[in-house]
């Protein structure tokens, strides 16, 4: 998926940062996998986190990131099961696509223990490659589609924002089913 030519980079992540900011995701953009990790690297030390817990999805799409990340003296890992992950401080993921009109990003992991990182750590990082920023939702059917059709299916999920929840009093509060600080790294070049 590539930004159309009607629509410049630059608009659509204008957008896309506008609403994502909205409901309380952070923003940003790097213009190499080493400077990817270098972002992650200061974030996880705010984190004080021991790894940075990573999919296997963006363990297979970015393997310079992976050498970066390894050459900073990072610790990672990915789950072997849904504990590993269950209240880590951080974690990272890789978008399939992202969404400008409504800032959100398509997580789409082949297996459970992979979803869990986006779904059960206290913080996450979503990494999306520039290029795969679409103007609108509709622009997502095609991703989810091919989603579908893969032989053992897989899990897909269109996130905007931090996970929220209300009880009958409609006390807002945020982070109880999921992760409660939200990033989006948007990598020019993500290899």
């Amino acid at each position: 998926m590539a930004a159309t030519d009607l629509v410049s980079t630059e608009t659509l992540l204008s957008t896309f940062t506008n609403r994502a900011e909205s409901v309380g995701v952070k923003v940003d953009r790097v213009g190499s996998s080493q400077e990817a990790s270098n972002w992650l690297a200061n974030l996880r030390n705010e984190f004080e986190a021991p790894d940075l817990k990573m999919s296997i999805e963006l363990v297979q799409a970015a393997p310079e990131l992976m050498s970066a990340i390894d050459l900073a003296g990072l610790a990672r890992s990915t789950p072997e099961a849904v504990d590993d992950v269950k209240d880590a401080p951080f974690g990272v993921s890789v978008a399939k696509l992202a969404v400008a009109e409504t800032g959100s990003v398509l997580l789409a992991e082949e297996s459970l223990m992979a979803r869990a990182v986006g779904l059960l750590t206290l913080a996450h990082v979503t990494i999306c490659r520039t290029d795969d920023l679409v103007p609108k939702l509709e622009e997502a059917a095609v991703a989810l589609r091919e989603i579908a059709s893969q032989p053992n299916g897989g899990y897909a999920t269109l996130v905007t924002g931090p996970s929220r929840t209300a009880d009958i009093e409609l006390s807002l509060t945020i982070g109880v089913q999921g992760p409660a600080r939200v990033w989006v790294l948007f990598v020019d070049n993500l290899t």
